[in-house]
């Protein structure tokens, strides 16, 4: 047999070796849960995991999906159950009490690690890491700024958006209008009741516009009752009173061009552009929170979500594997598969540096390009243990207010002692 043929023979043999190899290994299913259920993401979901599953035949995939609102609740029933995924898309204030003496999360890879300090701003990796423990591959990066409806501003007088707070309140009320029976048809400025984070996140950068805080500095106890909170939360009460804002009429009635403004995270940006009420591109504005009388400059917050693996799943390689094909890069210059679906499918901005670039040109039209600026600035909500029930907490203070049936003062009073009782009582375990 002569060398070249002997040569062929040896590769052959070694790819039939391989492919035998690979059809020893058992089979592997990874579930995966997250709460992106809407049929169009649901099917660019399956299209990036049908993909993956096509280059590595071994791999089964299977997407679990559930409403935001019942994403905590399947996370921990299934723990308790014994039905967790392998994989789980979490929201980063959920991470404390993930990660301490339960240890339901896997850390990731070191080399992972690495990967995502070196391409991800400082805010993500704060946003993400816990006991300085990095949980997860960040995916994306939210803030709020205020949107507002370019057409109800014009008809109600005013060219410019506000800048402050009682620029705010004046135009505010400007926008309202009533029918023959006294019923509020439009409002000028709406608050989204019914969600912890569409009452608490634009209030905090309310907040943060008006100099306060919304922690102390180590994160031990509450720092939003204080002058710039209470001016905070009686900015809503003015708005109540002047008309600016009524409870019959929320923010969530934005889309349908019956809201004048309101403080809203960029991920909105789909509805926006589904609703068949507001044009996206001629009626929508976006510009940064309005600052308050003890605040010197706008602020606002950010929050993130991660992949990240069970502890428990034994196929905790795979896992990572796949994460770390959904946020590499496709070839050079182009975004990742992950990048992909947050711009181009959720209207979301990718955490990862790579991909901001990669997708520069569809980042920078005029809505989303407002909020990638917001981020280099943004605070990011603070990620402390037992953070997801002082937030509740203060959620429910604030809509007791919003709906008569609570004093300011006396709210923010109830809100702060309960949530430091909370903090404190993670701080002992």
């Amino acid at each position: 047999m002569s060398r070249k043929y002997f040569v062929i023979v040896v590769t052959l043999l070694a790819l039939l070796l391989s492919v035998m190899a690979a059809a020893a290994q058992d089979p592997i299913k990874l579930t995966i849960l997250t709460h992106w259920g809407e049929e169009r993401l649901l099917v660019a979901q399956q299209a990036m995991f049908d993909e993956y599953m096509a280059a590595n035949p071994g791999v089964t995939i299977e997407l679990q999906t559930v409403p935001f609102n019942d994403l905590l609740t399947k996370i921990v029933t299934g723990r308790t159950a014994g039905t967790n995924p392998d994989i789980y898309h979490l929201y980063n204030l959920w991470l404390p009490d993930f990660t301490g003496a339960n240890g339901m999360l896997a850390a990731p890879p070191q080399a992972m690690v690495d990967e995502i300090v070196a391409n991800s701003p400082q805010a993500v990796i704060d946003g993400i890491t816990v006991n300085g423990q990095i949980w997860g591959y960040p995916t994306e990066v939210n803030t709020y700024l205020l949107l507002y409806n370019k057409r109800l501003l014009a008809e109600a007088g005013y060219d410019n958006p506000p800048a402050n707070w009682d620029e705010l309140k004046e135009i505010a009320a400007a926008i309202t209008k009533k029918d023959d029976t006294g019923a509020v048809t439009q409002v000028g400025f709406g608050v989204l009741p019914g969600w912890d984070s569409g009452i608490v996140h634009p209030w905090g950068a309310f907040l943060l516009s008006n100099g306060g805080e919304y922690l102390n500095a180590d994160h031990t106890a509450t720092a939003f009752n204080s002058e710039q909170g209470l001016e905070t939360l009686q900015l809503y009460v003015d708005l109540l009173e002047n008309g600016g804002m009524d409870m019959s009429v929320s923010g969530w009635d934005f889309p349908n061009g019956r809201v004048g403004m309101t403080v809203m995270a960029n991920w909105w940006r789909a509805t926006l552009q589904a609703s068949e009420a507001v044009d996206y591109d001629t009626e929508v504005g976006v510009v940064p929170v309005p600052v308050g009388p003890s605040g010197e400059e706008s602020a606002t917050l950010s929050y993130n979500w991660l992949w990240s693996v069970d502890a428990g799943s034994p196929n905790q390689e795979a896992a990572w594997q796949l994460i770390q094909w959904m946020n590499t890069p496709r070839a050079e210059g182009e975004g990742s598969p992950m990048g992909n679906f947050l711009v181009n499918e959720l209207g979301a901005i990718p955490s990862l540096l790579p991909d901001q670039a990669a997708f520069a040109d569809d980042l920078g039209d005029f809505f989303l390009s407002a909020y990638v600026e917001s981020t280099k600035t943004a605070r990011p909500e603070p990620v402390v243990a037992g953070g997801q029930e002082v937030k509740t907490k203060l959620q429910i203070e604030i809509e007791a207010v919003l709906n008569g049936l609570q004093d300011p003062a006396l709210a923010l009073e109830t809100a702060a002692m309960e949530g430091d009782a909370v903090l404190q009582e993670m701080a002992n375990q």
